[in-house]
């Protein structure tokens, strides 16, 4: 008799998860829309066919040249793949490279006080002009030069003064450089800053920078992408992203 009962269980528990995973087959989850800050976005979570979410760190010089590559080519991204194609693109700004290095003080200082500034942009609506801005502030004092935090590195960036991320003058128009200095140090824009890199610590796996363009995932780059060729070569991504979904 308890043979039968154990019998009779374990066929309930087989068919329970057999069921399970015809559910998961025929309905899958649909994607999450949830957005970290939507003045780091473009599109609409709502009505978007496809997901792009790029996790990054300002500090990472690798991130940098698709960054880059992207802000000299944002209206062709919002025309061929934001308005033609339907996708959404958050730019998921993080610390990361603090929590990677949490022994070196200029890393840590400098990811977090630029992440800090990021979000600090975003609060008064500049987030894109001023990201082009520091982008190419940071490439052509350091990352041009080899210098920067990846291991290929000849020397690691030095501490920076958290001016040196939010001093625009009158480069960005809107943009009020005092308020910016003040907001980085901020416990809110702290715990903002904390808070999303922890999300994008569980998420990211294999370095950085971190894309999930729908299903396709691609951790980590090279670094050897052609100045003359980085948007042909984003696009590629780009592309595999949304034939991932076909």
């Amino acid at each position: 008799m308890q043979k039968a009962i154990r019998a009779i269980a374990v066929l309930l528990v087989v068919g329970f998860l057999f069921a399970l995973i015809i559910y998961n087959v025929t309905n899958p989850p649909k994607p999450d829309v949830s957005v970290w800050n939507k003045a780091m976005t473009l599109g609409d979570a709502q009505t978007a066919d496809h997901f792009f979410y790029d996790y990054t760190d300002i500090m990472c010089p690798y991130c940098d040249k698709f960054a880059l590559a992207m802000d000299k080519h944002l209206d062709d991204f919002r025309k061929e793949y934001v308005e033609d194609q339907k996708v959404f693109y958050e730019l998921r700004l993080t610390a990361l490279l603090a929590s990677f290095h949490p022994d070196e003080v200029a890393i840590v200082e400098n990811s977090t006080n630029s992440a800090s500034a990021g979000y600090c942009a975003a609060e008064q609506d500049k987030f894109w002009e001023w990201y082009g801005w520091i982008l190419t502030k940071l490439n052509n004092d350091y990352f041009s030069k080899g210098i920067g935090a990846s291991a290929a590195a000849t020397q690691h960036i030095p501490q920076l003064d958290v001016k040196y991320f939010t001093e625009v003058g009158d480069t960005i128009d809107g943009l009020d450089s005092n308020r910016l200095y003040e907001c980085v140090g901020s416990d809110n824009t702290r715990t903002t800053v904390k808070n999303n890199t922890s999300k994008a610590a569980r998420i990211v796996k294999g370095g950085l920078p971190y894309y999930v363009f729908n299903t396709y995932v691609s951790p980590g780059f090279d670094g050897n992408w052609e100045p003359d060729h980085d948007w042909e070569n984003a696009k590629l991504m780009f592309d595999a992203g949304i034939a991932s979904k076909k």
